[in-house]
């Protein structure tokens, strides 16, 4: 992460291309672009900047990758809007500069040669606009009180507007600009939020209101089975039981209601012989008089053969499905949120797996049958009229518009919108710079731009950091890095308070060489050294902090009044304060004690308040003040 000469070539200058280089040039790196004609440049600025490094040419012929310098670059940018044309490029890269980062721009089409070429060769990353949006969506349509949720090491976390009280497993997350307010923490810490007061808190009282609630939870269940089924199919279900409803007291007036339960169950379920023998046998034996009687066994019986043969059918049925790989959700999930997405393809198809795995009923709009097997799960509609009518009536919680077309979608949006008015709405933009405004316009609808999501991380790759994730903050973009800690990196020997408030970047985890588990959310003053494995949350300005080494200095500095008089057991446990919120050596903790009874350090918030904290647990005097305010 260290500042370097070398250029970075950029080829193929589209919208996505273009995305790039305005990230690219605050920087301050060398650049170098290639094209296969000449740019139609659309940001200002960028013509003046970069024309006089252009090369015209195929950037899948080495005779044009050395005209463009691909042998001194850094970092190699294949950005076109031809995935297969990229792939084709990097291998002739690879074989001209064997140690320069390779950053292919990758469609759904070919990812899972992409994957491929990442296992074969080092440096190698691709990026696909697409699939890095599916988790953006997610937690634009998300239902619940967290702003966002992820994994890190097999660690769920969550970002929550505001902090717990009482809580230590939480940092304030980094953002470029707006107030500190938000807050990641592990989501094994986090408080369960409800949806508002309720004075049933005794065991016995929330058991009982739940019995009261469970009828009016059925009724809403029948509504829905109801919706979701044909009326011949309702019709012959109450054909069925009107049936069995009227055996039971039919049969039961030769032999009690016992003998009714059985024999209409036993008729029903396809035989005729035996009941209809008790049912005869009852009154003494068969009477000429018992014709009706026995048309009415026959008719049952008859019944209860199609019932045997059609519950036949669907076992066999769901048997083949499984075993050809066919399966589809039948109807909603009982109890489960239900969310909608209308369009998308192969990205519904990802964003609904992820939905699944939280638990969440997905609906969704697709003309497109072939998704129908990719996505075992959700429930399909051929139209968006169609969704409107079967759960007009139900909690949908959040809404997707992922077909790309800005028109239909904003006509669906509106019509939508009136329906169910607190639901969440989510639009995929196909284009960078979707106006902020245009969603609040539309009371408040997330709008998901690829280009922008994967413009930040090919600039983060670029530079030899491992993206995991991104993620959508008021605003603003999250990348989720893992960083790997070199010898000459310019995070050796910082706390990770200074990498928060010097750098900009949120530390989640921290392994150091040789441990076999990482930690957790380390403390303020554990530093980093050498070999350590980082996973951190951070934009791309403080990324860019990192690469030239520029970093901010405390905000505060703390006076500490030492005793005059003090014994060798509290002059070790000062030192061991200093060390452990400071990230001092034990020998620089010790010249500080030895030193003159009043010290005034440079410090962070978090660190000023620990350190504060522990010393008045020793009975020494420490104040935090801001640096303006000691400054004559």
């Amino acid at each position: 992460m260290g500042p370097d000469a070398s250029p970075i070539l950029v080829c193929g200058l589209g919208a996505f291309g273009q995305a790039v280089l305005c990230r690219l040039l605050p920087f301050h790196v060398a650049l170098r672009v290639l094209d296969l004609r000449l740019p139609d440049w659309r940001t200002p600025g960028l013509q003046e900047a970069l024309q006089s490094r252009l090369t015209l040419g195929d950037m899948r012929r080495p005779h044009v990758l050395r005209q463009a310098g691909v042998e001194q670059a850094r970092s190699v940018l294949l950005l076109s809007s031809d995935s297969g044309s990229n792939i084709e490029a990097a291998l002739q890269v690879r074989l001209l500069n064997p140690t320069a980062e390779i950053v292919i721009r990758s469609g759904s089409d070919l990812q899972q040669l992409g994957s491929l070429l990442e296992q074969r060769l080092p440096g190698l990353v691709v990026v696909n606009p697409l699939q890095l949006s599916a988790g953006a969506l997610v937690q634009a349509l998300r239902p619940g009180p967290q702003l966002a949720r992820f994994e890190v090491n097999g660690e769920a976390f969550e970002v929550r507007d505001g902090p717990l009280e009482d809580h230590r497993f939480q940092r304030h997350l980094r953002l470029e600009a707006g107030e500190e307010s938000l807050v990641v923490m592990p989501r094994t810490f986090s408080a369960p939020q409800q949806d508002g007061p309720s004075g049933l808190d005794h065991p016995s009282l929330r058991r009982l209101s739940a019995l009261w609630r469970r009828p009016w939870d059925w009724l809403q269940r029948l509504v829905l089975w109801c919706r979701t089924h044909s009326r011949l199919q309702l019709g012959l279900v109450a054909a069925v039981l009107t049936l069995a409803l009227a055996g039971v007291p039919f049969f039961a007036a030769r032999g009690g209601w016992v003998q009714g339960l059985f024999v209409t169950a036993a008729l029903l379920k396809g035989e005729y012989v035996d009941p209809t023998n008790v049912v005869l046998g009852a009154a003494g034996g068969p009477h000429q008089g018992d014709a009706p009687l026995v048309m009415v066994t026959l008719l049952y019986s008859l019944v209860g053969t199609l019932l045997s043969a059609v519950l036949v059918a669907l076992i066999l049925d769901q048997l083949l499905m499984a075993r050809f790989g066919v399966r589809r959700m039948r109807h909603l999930r009982r109890q489960a949120q239900t969310i909608l997405l209308v369009g998308g393809g192969s990205l519904a198809t990802q964003v609904a797996g992820m939905l699944h795995r939280e638990r969440h009923a997905v609906v969704r709009v697709e003309a497109d049958d072939s998704q129908q097997k990719a996505d075992a799960s959700s429930l399909f509609i051929a139209s968006v009229e169609r969704a409107v009518m079967l759960l007009r009536d139900s909690r949908v919680r959040a809404v997707a518009l992922l077909s790309g077309q800005l028109l239909g979608d904003l006509q669906h949006t509106l019509q939508l919108q009136n329906l169910w008015p607190e639901a969440r709405f989510a639009l995929l933009a196909r284009s960078e710079g979707a106006a902020e405004g245009l969603g609040d316009l539309l009371g408040g609808a997330g709008l998901i731009s690829p280009i922008e999501l994967g413009a930040d991380v090919a600039v983060a790759t670029a530079f030899g950091e491992r993206v995991e994730a991104v993620w959508r903050l008021q605003g603003q973009n999250l990348l989720q890095v893992r960083y790997r800690v070199s010898a000459d990196d310019t995070l050796v020997g910082r706390t990770v308070s200074r990498l928060d408030h010097g750098y900009g970047l949120t530390v989640l985890s921290l392994m150091r060489h040789g441990d076999p588990r990482p930690r957790t959310m380390p403390s303020p003053g554990t530093v980093v050294w050498e070999g350590d494995q980082l996973v951190v949350l951070a934009s791309l300005p403080a990324l860019r902090r990192v690469e030239q080494g520029r970093i901010r200095p405390p905000a505060l500095v703390i006076t500490i009044e030492l005793p005059e008089r003090r014994s060798p057991e509290q002059a070790f446990t000062l030192q061991q304060i200093l060390a452990r919120q400071l990230g001092l050596t034990p020998a620089e903790a010790a010249m500080l004690v030895k030193g003159p009874p009043c010290l005034r350090l440079p410090v962070d918030p978090d660190c000023g308040a620990l350190l504060v904290r522990d010393l008045q647990h020793q009975a020494i005097r420490a104040r935090l003040q801001s640096v303006n305010a000691t400054r004559p």
